[in-house]
Formats: structure tokens, C-alpha cells, sequence
């Protein structure tokens, strides 16, 4: 659906301060609900470390919460098209930020479930590029938005 928002946005002719504030009305609960996620993850990875969590509930965690809701978020994210190529590029690094993510969190659930702790490494280190990644995003698109004096709230 939202697509075809933003395809009705631009093709009515409506000037591009209206596709940017689209794009804004759009992405900020995908947002919100990504800050709620990071939350989340930071969270049980605070636990983790003060071994304050067992090994079934972090299990449990990951699969039925974080993973899905990682992988929910990026099939949200790709739903949205923006409409202007200064945005579209700034998207796709949200894109490309979200897809390393998706993978890295199904990837700590593999590796927990199996006990492999270089796995678990590895995928730790690929959500810290992911984090990276995000960052970049957030740069690119406040620069592209700010021309309309428009921005996105990383954690609202």
C-alpha cells in the first residue's frame, strides 16, 4: 500500500515537499518500532552479560521475538518506496542496514541453538556493521529531508 501512496504523491504532480513528508509520515512509526526492537536487543544483551538470563529464554527471545520482529521491520522497510532519488538512495541504505541485520539476528539464533560460539561472534560483529550501516542512513536521509526542513527521529 504504501507504494502506491507515494506513487499517487508523485504522479499528481505535487511538489516534492509533499513525497518528503510522506516519506516522513511513513517511516516514523517504522521507527518507533525499530527503537523499540534496538531496545530490546540491548536490553537482553545487557542480561546476557551480567548472566542474569538462561539459556531457554534467551532461545526463546531470539526466535520468537527478535528475529521475527527484525525480519518484520525489513519486509516493512522495503514496502516503502519514496519516490525521489535523493530519498530512494537514502532508503536503500536502510535497506541494505536492516537486510545485514535480519540475517545477523537468525544468524545469533542459529548459532545459539547450535553452541557455536564463533558463529555467535561472527553475528554479533555483522549487527555491529548493521548498526554502521544504520548510522549512514540516518545521515544521508536527514541531509536529503532537511531542504524541506523535514526529519527523522532515530528514537523517538
Amino acid at each position: 500500500m504504501l507504494p502506491v501512496v507515494f506513487a499517487i504523491l508523485a504522479c499528481a504532480g505535487g511538489p516534492e515537499s509533499d513525497v518528503a513528508g510522506a516519506y516522513v509520515a511513513a517511516m516514523q512509526p517504522v521507527l518507533t518500532e525499530n527503537g523499540a526492537l534496538a531496545q530490546r536487543f540491548l536490553t537482553e544483551a545487557s542480561r546476557v552479560k551480567k548472566k542474569e538470563t538462561d539459556g531457554a529464554t534467551l532461545d526463546a527471545m531470539l526466535h520468537a521475538e527478535l528475529a521475527p520482529q527484525a525480519a518484520a521491520l525489513l519486509a516493512k522497510a522495503k514496502a516503502v518506496s519514496p519516490g525521489d532519488p535523493k530519498l530512494d538512495d537514502a532508503h536503500a541504505l536502510l535497506v541494505k542496514a536492516w537486510t545485514a541485520r535480519s540475517a545477523a539476528y537468525a544468524a545469533l539464533e542459529d548459532a545459539w541453538t547450535r553452541g557455536d560460539v564463533l558463529a555467535w561472534d561472527a553475528a554479533m560483529k555483522q549487527n555491529a556493521q548493521a548498526k554502521v550501516d544504520e548510522e549512514a542512513y540516518f545521515t544521508a536521509i536527514d541531509a536529503a529531508l532537511a531542504p524541506y526542513e523535514l526529519r527523522l527521529e532515530q528514537y523517538p
